[in-house]
């Protein structure tokens, strides 16, 4: 019998409807808007639906996992022995106003046997890579890689792939990773805070708000994998972070928004910006050290120190940068919009003032140099 093209077209749309919008051969972990307990080790026990399994032997595409036993996960999250005798892995995650965590829970085999032995407990290795948004753009994202083990001190490394600058600022010094001991396991917790991805939260007006995510363990059992091979971004799985409510954003924003208030505050405070540390009197110079500033023109080692450059950018854009103190005492109030685009402007003025120096005193000096006698 034939079909009406219009019933095809009607069957198909109905199919593609109930179809997630990320791809089907790829692992999808639903974040959760929460603050985490302060014993975070006992939550695979606590909730265990909500955690992910879905790891694979490293290498390859598909291959028959004894983690995917039911009996075998139910072990491993009540930390039987069961559970270890399979290693499995498994992972949650979750957000709040601060930033991001993953847990992993990497079951270990024979870690009392070698405890009674006197021998080292067995540890894994996590290679980690996230990346802000999902694969349907062609804007160029930058994927932070990073190293831990399941023991104290946990990061091995952090591998930036870019350099640091207005558009891009390395996890290092911000990446913090716990290690927990269950009796047949280590949960490991990686938070990632906001600040250096305060230009990349993850906010999305499409129906699914996805980044990229691959967690690669390596054991002595062998890898596995929740995402693919090392740098295989076409292969990562997501992170599908909520359909935050407006006051979720508003917290989120509004967090770093402090952060960035104190990080321009304290590049203003430095000697080499803040009037305050200039020589000879800071602002106050003597008449005859002006007067032989005139007669002998040089560059300056400090921005702070030429008066000239003070008056053109400096000072304005000091006050400028003060002036949105008073947004800030007032984020609450505004509605959203306007909170999302006051939240593009103070972010980037605050957390960018070095850059911003930077570029308006070499803009300077290369106008000083090029102008017209």
């Amino acid at each position: 019998m034939t079909r009406h093209p219009a019933t095809l077209l009607l069957g198909l749309a109905a199919l593609l409807a109930g179809q997630p919008t990320a791809r089907a051969d790829r692992n999808v972990l639903d974040v959760e808007y929460r603050t985490l307990p302060a014993d975070f080790e006992t939550l695979p026990a606590r909730e265990p639906e909500k955690w992910n399994f879905n790891f694979q032997p490293y290498g390859k595409s598909s291959a028959e996992m004894l983690w995917t036993d039911p009996i075998v996960r139910r072990a491993a999250v009540a930390g039987d022995a069961a559970g270890a005798s399979a290693a499995p892995t498994a992972l949650y995650a979750c957000c709040d106003d601060e930033g991001f965590t993953l847990l992993v829970l990497a079951v270990e085999t024979g870690r009392r046997e070698a405890l009674a032995q006197g021998r080292p407990a067995p540890r894994s290795t996590l290679e980690c890579f996230f990346q802000p948004g999902d694969s349907d753009s062609s804007d160029l994202e930058h994927y932070y890689q990073f190293v831990c083990e399941t023991r104290e001190p946990c990061i091995k490394g952090i591998y930036p792939w870019m350099t640091a600058d207005r558009s891009f600022r390395s996890i290092e010094g911000a990446l913090q990773v716990t290690a927990r001991e269950l009796p047949h396991a280590r949960v490991v917790r990686i938070r990632v805070p906001w600040e250096p991805l305060f230009d990349r939260l993850p906010f999305s007006r499409k129906a699914d708000n996805l980044w990229r995510l691959s967690v690669i363990r390596w054991a002595a059992s062998g890898g596995q994998t929740w995402g693919g091979n090392v740098h295989q971004q076409t292969s990562c799985g997501y992170l599908r972070f909520p359909d935050f409510t407006p006051g979720q954003r508003a917290a989120m924003m509004r967090h770093c928004l402090g952060r960035a208030w104190d990080r321009y505050q304290a590049v203003l405070a430095a000697k080499d910006v803040s009037p305050d540390f200039v020589p000879l009197g800071g602002r106050q110079r003597p008449p005859f050290f002006l007067d032989a500033l005139a007669r002998s023109p040089h560059t300056f080692v400090n921005v702070n120190e030429d008066a000239a450059f003070r008056a053109a950018w400096l000072d304005g854009a000091v006050a400028a940068r003060n002036a949105l103190g008073a947004g800030l005492a007032a984020f609450d109030t505004l509605p959203p919009a306007e909170q999302a685009a006051f939240y593009a402007r103070a972010s980037d003025m605050l957390f960018n003032f070095r850059y911003d120096i930077e570029q308006a005193y070499g803009a300077y000096q290369t106008d000083l140099i090029f102008e017209e006698e």
